[in-house]
């Protein structure tokens, strides 16, 4: 009997675990290209400057469970954002805002959706680089401002992009 008692406990903990796995479900909608930026806060690429360039920009969903229906995630111009960033990472002043005849964003409305069961919801950014100039560095600033369900994570919920010449 006593060796039995340890093997009894533990099948009651894995069992219990497994309930509140199950209880405690969660999720979070984040940027993970918010997650690849360096340590001044900038996802940086480099374009070819004599031609567009479209670069999918994704909002995703993480935690213990897939979604259990569609997220709509609305994305915005994050400006003001910017703006405080360079008040206190003097590295962003470097940068100037993307012009709005600089990039497209498909669909119009910046929503995007991250289908039933998966983890991903996407945004196609066109950049009309010719429209720059070749010598300046530039950047858009994209905040996550609503999600439909489940939380916005609030880390990486703002994504600089930064754009410069290859």
């Amino acid at each position: 009997m006593r060796k039995l008692l340890p093997l009894f406990l533990l099948v009651s903990i894995a069992f219990t675990a497994c309930q509140d796995d199950e209880e405690m479900k969660y999720a979070s909608i984040y940027f993970p290209l918010a997650t690849w930026a360096d340590s001044d806060g900038i996802f940086q690429t480099e374009f070819d400057f004599s031609r567009d360039t479209t670069y999918i920009v994704g909002a995703y969903c993480a935690g213990s469970i897939l979604p259990e229906g569609d997220i709509q995630v609305v994305v915005e111009l994050a400006a003001d954002s910017l703006a405080k960033a360079q008040a206190t990472i003097p590295e962003l002043l470097n940068y100037e805002l993307l012009p709005d005849n600089a990039y497209s964003v498909t669909p119009e409305d910046m929503t995007c959706v991250i289908r039933k069961g998966t983890e991903r919801g996407d945004l196609s950014v066109t950049f009309h680089t010719s429209q720059l100039d070749a010598d300046k560095k530039y950047i858009l600033p994209l905040r996550i401002l609503s999600v439909s369900r489940y939380e916005i994570a609030p880390r990486y919920n703002t994504l600089f992009f930064g754009v410069s010449k290859r």
